[in-house]
């Protein structure tokens, strides 16, 4: 039987797949530094000056399944799941700016996330060598210091409530070059947007949209420099008796601006990606109120990108609340109440 010979020119092509299995997925990892989802119902909600902690407990599974032309005949089957907890700390102010209420925040989140990758070559004659891999990462991501500005107006039973946020992502969580599993993404970025909450108190009725924009910087250790990126998430929710709400919660995500440094023939693999699923939610009534929100998104229509099922599990304690110096009875009172 002839020996089938595999030649160098192969040999690093299917190299080349692996190390850029990571990059290949449209931005740098695979994954944008902003968590899709991770905003949902009252998302232009500022409340009243005091410290609170939320809790996200995330869970992810997803996979990319497609070809890319390197050259030679290659496949990509590339699969990931992770789980991160991921706590943050704002800080609501009683400063008011141009008549908004000033608010920050900072998050590190941390847990663990495994990939796979599989990539394959045909020879001349059809014979199909294929090479896996396989990485895990667990430790810190990249921590996220933000500001926001929220304004409010009650007429009524009716509410409206708005507001403006911008945040940093520092580079600095756990993260190695030619590691195809890594919580950092290695590049700064900046993620800036605005959020728009209306609500009618008898009705029970909210509905919650934020749009954001985030601006990558380049991955100075690769010279990968991922495009920009827009994010809407919608949330519909209907506030129902006992302090309980139930909802539907969904986001569309799309890359505005091509990846470069990459293999040329990856071109620009500019990608998107839809979510969607149910919300529910409960309130316990203590002194200061602490809520539980469970969010399922499953995903759809994806292009250049990991497609799966994202699990938000979030946990919101108030560590200390007081009243704002220009209003006695505040308006956050009344919405977390449903009143």
């Amino acid at each position: 039987m002839q020996n089938k010979t595999i030649s160098p020119w192969q040999v690093a092509t299917l190299a080349l797949l692996l190390t850029f299995a990571h990059g290949a997925l449209a931005v740098d990892g695979g994954k944008n530094v902003y968590l899709l989802g991770k905003r949902g119902p009252l998302a232009a909600f500022v409340p009243k000056p005091g410290i609170y902690v939320t809790n996200d407990i995330y869970s992810f599974d997803g996979s990319y399944d497609g070809n890319l032309p390197l050259g030679g005949r290659l496949a990509s089957d590339i699969s990931a799941d992770a789980l991160m907890d991921i706590p943050q700390f704002t800080w609501v102010t009683d400063v008011s700016v141009l008549g908004g209420r000033l608010a920050f925040s900072a998050l590190t989140p941390f847990g663990t996330i495994d990939v796979k990758a599989r990539g394959a070559v045909q020879l001349e004659d059809g014979t199909e060598v294929s090479l896996g891999k396989s990485d895990s990462d667990s430790g810190f991501g990249d921590p996220i210091v933000g500001g926001s500005l929220g304004w409010k107006k009650r007429d009524g039973d009716r509410f409206r409530a708005w507001s403006v946020y911008s945040s940093v992502f520092i580079p600095v969580g756990s993260y190695q070059v030619g590691r195809i599993a890594n919580l950092s993404s290695n590049r700064w970025a900046v993620d800036v947007g605005g959020a728009y909450t209306m609500a009618n108190f008898k009705g029970g009725r909210e509905l919650s949209g934020v749009l954001g924009f985030t601006f990558n910087g380049e991955n100075e250790d690769t010279s990968y420099d991922s495009g920009n990126e827009l994010h809407l998430e919608l949330a519909g929710v209907q506030h129902l008796p006992n302090h309980w709400s139930a909802g539907i919660v969904g986001y569309y995500y799309n890359q505005i601006s091509g990846d470069s440094g990459g293999p040329a023939i990856l071109g620009d693999f500019e990608g998107k990606v839809a979510g969607i699923g149910p919300e529910l939610n409960y309130q316990f009534q203590t002194s200061h109120p602490v809520s539980v929100d469970l969010r399922w998104y499953h995903e759809f229509s994806s292009k250049n990108r990991l497609e799966g099922d994202g699990i938000f599990l979030t946990i919101s304690v108030p560590l200390r609340i007081r009243p704002a110096r220009d209003e006695a009875q505040d308006w956050t009172t009344d919405a977390g109440n449903g009143e």
